[in-house]
């Protein structure tokens, strides 16, 4: 399905609906032809519709970083130090281009919530190349420091049993 320019806006103001928490259509925002959410803390989801509508250019820009609390202490800092480390510093941006055009005639809306799955997780974890998502790095070294760590508790077991 196609979007027009006339149904961005409206499409704009599902996609806060959809997305829950503080989304909005930010009000200050250029007419550019591009839908602009803000969050309350200064993320920001953009999209513009390209090549007649068959398809949407979304981008993310990232936020300042939040304050480190005054009594922190310096492993607090370090841990934070690490977080603004890994997350889409302030006015940088990440992006996806993503077809309309589907075989089951989907709500423009539906797709486009459906991309920014893979786009929202780098507001915490900067992509450092193109196609690079490091949240699916984290969980797939989470999966295997899990599965490293069974096969070390039946291993133990193992010789537990064998051994009495």
């Amino acid at each position: 399905m196609l979007i027009t320019d006339a149904a961005v806006r409206e499409t704009a103001a599902t996609l806060a609906q959809s997305l829950g928490g503080d989304w909005t259509l930010d009000p200050e925002a250029p007419a550019d032809g591009a839908a602009h959410l803000i969050y309350s803390d200064g993320r920001a989801i953009s999209f513009r519709p390209l090549f007649g509508g068959a398809t949407i250019q979304l981008w993310i820009t990232g936020n300042a970083a939040p304050p480190l609390p005054h009594d922190a202490t310096p492993a607090d800092q370090a841990a934070h130090e690490a977080r603004i480390a890994a997350r889409l510093p302030k006015g940088h941006r990440y992006n996806k281009a993503t077809t309309l055009v589907t075989e089951e005639e989907e709500d423009p809306a539906v797709i486009i919530l459906r991309t920014l799955e893979d786009l929202l997780p780098a507001f915490d974890y900067k992509p450092r190349y193109v196609g690079h998502r490091p949240w699916i790095d984290l969980f797939d070294d989470a999966l295997k420091a899990v599965t490293a760590e069974r096969r070390q508790d039946s291993q133990k077991s193992g010789i537990t049993e064998t051994g009495s």
